[in-house]
């Protein structure tokens, strides 16, 4: 294989990642493939990669209080939970109870259940209680990764909940590369696209969008 022949998303450099490209977790391999066996469903899932880079973050900050809005079967879950501080606390939001009993049976192989509090609501509805109970400016962490309708959304009342220095990380932002598409007027693309041109101008933030599988834009809050 020539080397201008390997593409960035390209079944044999995933292949050759998992190999060599971090350490794996047996629980996180077996929820993997527990979670393929779902059908379409399963490309809601992050990368293995992307999941390792949440952990790095989270443990190279030291970071103890965080949110994930969008869990589905719990892999970045576990992911942010063994990254954050040993009494840190992930208050992972989703309205599936389908999916997240999936989440928590493997939530509770990894040993990490006791640092995950599940909450089975809307994201809007549970951010916007947490600013009323004066949690502005107090999580480390926040993980986007839910209905794209909602992102901008997500975006601005997390720049509230997040303390300055914290990180807020983003999913899908190059969102299969109809971004790109100005002729794409989807709903979903149209609000990734202005999210980004946002974040780009936003002077509450300093970012970094990554092409890793579908695009994650990392916003440290200034």
């Amino acid at each position: 294989m020539r080397t201008k022949d390997v593409q960035l998303n390209s079944p044999d450099l995933r292949k050759y990642l998992e190999t060599v490209g971090f350490k794996r977790d047996q629980v996180l391999v077996e929820l993997r493939k527990k979670t393929q066996l779902m059908g379409d469903a399963s490309i809601m899932q992050i990368g293995e990669s992307q999941g390792k880079l949440l952990e790095m973050i989270c443990r190279l900050g030291n970071f103890k209080k965080c949110i994930e809005i969008g869990v589905f079967t719990g892999y970045s879950s576990i992911c942010i939970a063994k990254g954050i501080d040993s009494k840190g606390k992930l208050y992972a939001i989703d309205t599936s109870e389908e999916y997240t009993s999936i989440a928590r049976e493997y939530w509770r192989k990894s040993n990490l259940d006791t640092k995950i509090e599940l909450i089975l609501k809307e994201g809007l509805d549970v951010l916007n209680e947490f600013i009323e109970k004066n949690m502005k400016g107090s999580f480390d962490f926040i993980f986007i990764d839910a209905d794209k309708s909602n992102y901008i959304n997500y975006y601005e009342k997390s720049i509230e909940l997040i303390r300055s220095g914290g990180i807020i990380a983003i999913d899908n932002t190059i969102w299969k590369g109809k971004v790109l598409n100005e002729d794409d007027k989807s709903q979903s693309t149209m609000v990734i696209r202005e999210l980004n041109k946002l974040i780009s101008t936003d002077n509450r933030v300093d970012q970094c969008m990554l092409t890793m599988y579908d695009g994650m834009t990392l916003c440290q809050k200034l």
